[in-house]
């Protein structure tokens, strides 16, 4: 017992020690921030006063908020399916337990955080100077996004695997290929499929805000309304969104229940 007392001192110790770091992070942060709980309340009112303009929703708005809502669903759709196409071979070449050198995967991971440092927004609008304005170049930006991160998610995904299928197709030969497709793969596919449905629920949120950037879709016609104060057609288009998410969200379930 007065071995032991020392070190459950030590460990106090350190972890008082933690606590404290941490509060003076979240003290920097905040003071950082200008976190003024005042101003918010007296924002509000202000708030409320939004409210009130946009009751009751301009129900006229409805035809033109679903073909916006119709694109900006396209768009999420396209962007996910890419970047996890895209993502596929190169959580591979990520993975630590892959048949690759330990060194080639850690460059490509490297290469990856540089690529998530970027947003998704900064692609959108590199894109629409690369291909001009509309739901194409808000695909492409919700592509790279969704690639980056993916790539990461499926990366860690291979990690976690049963080392004996693996160990099974080396033994008899196999190549990296062989390694990915029978001894890696088939764990893998449920979280795959789950952190691909993740990813396009996220996008639906991501394709409306790169309607700000001129990428189409319900962002951009949600941006034009409040630009022009129509706060009755933003509401109708705040609702169409709220929709959609909900029903995304639905679908997903279905989905994760079905095959995960």
């Amino acid at each position: 017992s007065i071995a032991g007392g020392p070190s459950q001192a030590v460990k106090l110790t350190g972890r008082l020690l933690i606590a404290a770091a941490l509060a003076a992070v979240l003290i920097w942060a905040f003071r950082g921030s200008e976190f003024q709980p005042g101003k918010l309340a007296e924002g509000l009112s202000r708030a409320r006063d939004y409210v009130s303009q946009m009751i009751p929703p301009d129900t006229s708005e409805l035809p033109k908020a679903w073909r916006a809502l119709v694109v900006t669903l396209q768009m999420a759709i396209v962007g996910t399916f890419l970047g996890s196409v895209a993502a596929l071979p190169v959580s591979f070449l990520a993975a630590r337990t892959s048949a690759l050198p330990r060194w080639f995967s850690t460059a490509v991971k490297t290469g990856l955080n540089v690529l998530r440092a970027i947003p998704p927004l900064i692609y959108a609008v590199l894109f629409v100077y690369m291909v001009g304005l509309g739901p194409f170049p808000g695909a492409l930006g919700i592509a790279v996004g969704s690639f980056v991160m993916l790539a990461k998610l499926f990366a860690e995904t291979l990690e976690g695997v049963h080392p004996a299928p693996i160990e099974a197709v080396k033994a008899v030969g196999g190549s990296p290929a062989q390694v990915f497709a029978y001894g890696m793969l088939p764990q893998a596919l449920p979280n795959f499929l789950s952190h691909t449905l993740y990813a396009w629920e996220l996008n639906i949120g991501a394709a409306t805000i790169l309607g700000i950037v001129g990428a189409g879709g319900i962002g951009f016609e949600l941006v034009a309304q409040i630009n022009y104060f129509q706060w009755h057609k933003v509401a109708t288009y705040v609702l169409m969104l709220i929709a959609m998410v909900l029903t995304a969200d639905a679908v997903s379930f279905q989905i994760r229940k079905r095959f995960i």
